[in-house]
Parts: C-alpha cells; sequence; structure tokens
C-alpha cells in the first residue's frame, strides 16, 4: 500500500478535526499519521527500547523530537529542531494519566483525564474552559497493533503538530507503563 502526503498542511496552525494514528508495524521504524481521508500529514519515527521518537513532516523533514529524561519520574519534552518546546509530558507518580503535568509551548497547560480505569488506551484532554480533544483506540486491546488511536480535536487550541506530539507521549509512556508491568 502507498501512503500520499499532503504537503501543503501547516503542521503547526491550529487544527481541528481528526488524525489517525496506527500503532507502529513490526520491522518498520516509522507509522504514519493520516487524516480522515486516508492522506498522510506525518511520520513518526519510533525508538522504541529509548522510549524517543520523531515527528517528520510531509516531506520527511525532522519537525519534533522527544528525548525523555529522569529516573524515577521521567519527562517527556517533545523540541523542535531549534530548541522551541512543543509540548512537555511529566507522568503523575502515582497515577500516570490522571495526575499528568502537560505543558504547551506557548505557556498554558492541560489536564489529562484517563477515561477507562481498566485501560490506559483511552484518554480526555482538556483546559480551563472545558474539553479541548480525545484520544481513543481504533483496535481491540489485544492486537497485534493495540496502540492504533485517532486524535480527536474540537476545539483549535492546539496545532496538529502539538496533538501529535501529546499522543505520541502518552503512547510511549503507555508502552512504558506495560513493560514495567510485564517485567514486575
Amino acid at each position: 500500500m502507498t501512503t500520499t502526503y499532503r504537503e501543503d498542511m501547516q503542521l503547526e496552525a491550529p487544527f481541528t478535526g481528526t488524525l489517525h494514528m496506527p500503532d507502529k508495524e513490526f520491522r518498520v521504524q516509522g507509522s504514519p499519521v493520516l487524516l480522515p481521508d486516508g492522506q498522510a500529514v506525518a511520520t513518526i519515527l519510533w525508538h522504541t527500547w529509548a522510549e524517543r521518537f520523531e515527528v517528520l513532516d510531509a516531506v520527511g523533514a525532522l519537525v519534533a523530537e522527544c528525548r525523555p529524561h529522569g529516573f524515577f519520574r521521567r519527562r517527556y519534552p517533545v523540541m523542535t529542531p531549534d530548541g522551541r518546546e512543543v509540548v512537555a509530558v511529566r507522568p503523575g507518580g502515582w497515577r500516570p494519566f490522571n495526575g499528568a503535568e502537560v505543558a504547551l509551548a506557548r505557556g498554558r497547560s492541560l489536564t489529562i483525564r484517563q477515561v477507562s480505569a481498566w485501560s490506559d488506551r483511552t484518554f480526555e484532554f482538556g483546559d480551563t474552559v472545558g474539553l479541548v480533544g480525545r484520544i481513543t483506540p481504533t483496535t481491540r486491546a489485544f492486537s497485534f497493533r493495540p496502540d492504533s488511536y485517532a486524535v480527536e480535536l474540537l476545539r483549535p487550541e492546539l496545532s496538529a503538530l502539538e496533538a501529535i506530539s501529546l499522543a505520541q507521549t502518552l503512547r510511549v509512556i503507555a508502552r512504558h507503563q506495560r513493560a514495567a508491568g510485564a517485567a514486575a
């Protein structure tokens, strides 16, 4: 299957709508970020063991990267190549998602709410005004690609790049939590 890219989309412009983020396929380093019509607007390059990722635009240029740091309470900053922060997520101490601190580039913050108590795959996020968006799974939990998501932005409070970065960071944290649980 050939992926067609929409090169005219401005990833840093305010966005409303849905972005589809298929899970990483085995032995494939990247996964596309798709509009509902199937056109790709970005690619996520995964570095699974290091919990890092990069976001490339439609022409393959690096637009953001996440390099987590910290040992006991990790911080996940997503930065542009010129050093600007896109989003920074710091998981909560006891409850990684509901207690998460999310800082956006323009000095704003979001709160994360894990919608399902038993699943780490459905989230809502908002600000002091109300709900900004939600992240929902597009596959079953017990599938070969459980971390395929739809990111729906209800208000133009975030850019597509911020939404992609936030969803991918939550996906990395969820994978880390599952791996830590399996190792225990």
